[in-house]
């Protein structure tokens, strides 16, 4: 009896062992991706994502294709410290993710002291004859997308990234900030003179600026220029020519998949961040669903091609975005108003603009009934007109008149700010795929890089 029994635990000890390597291995030697598909909510924190969840939840009564990825795949948590600061900001965040080093504050992919280029991802596999693609809802020329394939030593040098980004010969570049491609005598920024939309259309570029013509281009090398400024929040889309993230996400698969090499493209949420600057609960929430949106394009493609690593993150979190508990007549916790939010029409800028720069208490009253449908008290109207908020703490509330108009809202919506700017709050790393074995506990967006580079072999 005693001889069975030491047999079976022999055979089930030689069973575990043997196990054990092939797991090690699948850990160690994954599968080589073909394709990578790498999305960055800008500003989008933990709660930024909670907002939406529930918003998607029990309003639209359908998960976040988020959740999806994060059930189905690998989910870590981030930490995005830089060279020089605790709380980051995008141009070091994004420069960390696309070179795997340290970055300083306001340098685009430059080693610490703005003088030397350090080769980001992007580059890596150009040399190995990938096709490439950079799209974003805030400007092609912004910090993030400039990240991956420019270096200057300032990130507001926007000019000279649109030069680096053609001269690299970026596939598809889709976003907002035209004005850093036309000269000063047809309306942009430029001073030299050059126009670099027609640049573009000689070196072989089809040139779109609405979603009909994104819509109707053909296969091919494609600048997409959708406003002069940042291309508009989600929740304003409607009245404008716009696409979607997610119509931009779908058209640039579907060219870059066309290279025989395979792809790399980082696909920005850009305007969730400037949501978050101005404390635009409702604004916020929508773009992090258009993000969410485009997450889903990526999903749907890889399920086709699952040679394609898909990975969702953060450069940092803006506003520290809070779901506070209590109502006006409220006895127990009952947190983010859903509906109140859904009402909402119209952003925060948007309104800005309707009430002007010096606007009365009833203008105030009178645009945000328009707006969101919310009837300010005439002391609530009159905090926000004389910006009192932003006069107790105006180290970290930049934006006029919006902190006081987030915090008499408080109330009505149930979110709360902790500022206008970026905190140190941790982000989430979330992915499928050749490669996503790797993402898991606590990990730093250094990581990220290394993570696509062993996922696509650039040894």
């Amino acid at each position: 009896m005693k001889t069975r029994l030491s047999r079976l635990l022999v055979c089930v000890f030689a069973l575990f062992v043997a196990y054990l390597p092939l797991e090690g291995q699948a850990e160690q030697i994954p599968l080589r991706a073909r394709n990578v598909i790498l999305l960055i909510g800008d500003g989008m924190g933990p709660s930024h994502f909670a907002a939406a969840w529930h918003y998607s939840n029990r309003v639209l009564n359908r998960d976040l294709r988020m959740s999806g990825l994060m059930k189905s795949g690998r989910t870590a948590l981030l930490m995005n410290d830089s060279a020089d600061a605790i709380v980051t900001e995008s141009a070091a965040a994004a420069g960390q993710i696309a070179t795997g080093q340290l970055m300083t504050a306001g340098v685009v992919s430059m080693t610490a002291d703005g003088s030397v280029p350090v080769k980001t991802i992007m580059e890596m596999t150009r040399e190995r004859k990938m096709a490439s693609g950079l799209v974003t809802t805030s400007g092609i020329t912004d910090a993030t997308p400039a990240a991956f394939a420019a270096h200057v030593p300032n990130r507001s040098d926007e000019n000279s990234v649109a030069e680096q980004q053609l001269k690299f010969g970026v596939d598809v570049l889709m976003g907002g900030r035209k004005q850093f491609f036309l000269p000063a005598s047809e309306g942009g920024q430029r001073k030299d003179n050059r126009n670099l939309v027609e640049e573009a259309k000689n070196a072989g570029y089809t040139v779109v600026g609405n979603s009909a013509e994104l819509k109707a281009a053909p296969a091919g090398k494609i600048l997409g220029l959708f406003n002069m400024g940042n291309m508009v929040y989600e929740i304003d889309r409607a009245q404008t020519a716009e696409p979607s993230l997610a119509e931009m996400a779908d058209k640039a698969l579907q060219i870059l998949s066309g290279n025989r090499n395979g792809f790399f493209v980082m696909i920005e949420g850009g305007r969730i961040d400037h949501a978050a600057h101005r404390n635009d609960a409702a604004a916020t929430i929508r773009d992090t669903l258009a993000f969410d949106e485009a997450v889903g394009v990526a999903m749907d493609f890889a399920m086709k091609h699952p040679d394609t690593l898909v990975l969702v993150t953060a450069d940092h979190e803006t506003g520290g975005m809070s779901l506070i508990g209590n109502s006006k007549d409220s006895k127990s916790y009952v947190g983010m108003d859903l509906q109140a939010i859904a009402k909402v029409q119209a952003s925060f800028q948007t309104m800005e603009a309707k009430w002007g720069k010096q606007p009365t208490p009833e203008r105030i009253q009178e645009v945000v009934k328009q707006g969101m449908d919310i009837d300010l008290t005439e002391d609530e109207a009159r905090t926000v007109a004389s910006d009192s908020i932003k006069k107790l703490d105006p180290y970290n509330y930049s934006c006029d008149n919006l902190h006081s108009l987030a915090f008499v809202l408080r109330p009505y919506l149930r979110v709360g700010w902790g500022s206008q700017t970026h905190t140190a709050s941790p982000l989430f790393l979330a992915g499928q795929g050749p490669g996503a074995k790797r993402i898991g506990g606590l990990m730093h967006n250094t990581d990220v890089f290394r993570i696509m580079k062993m996922a696509l072999r650039l040894d």
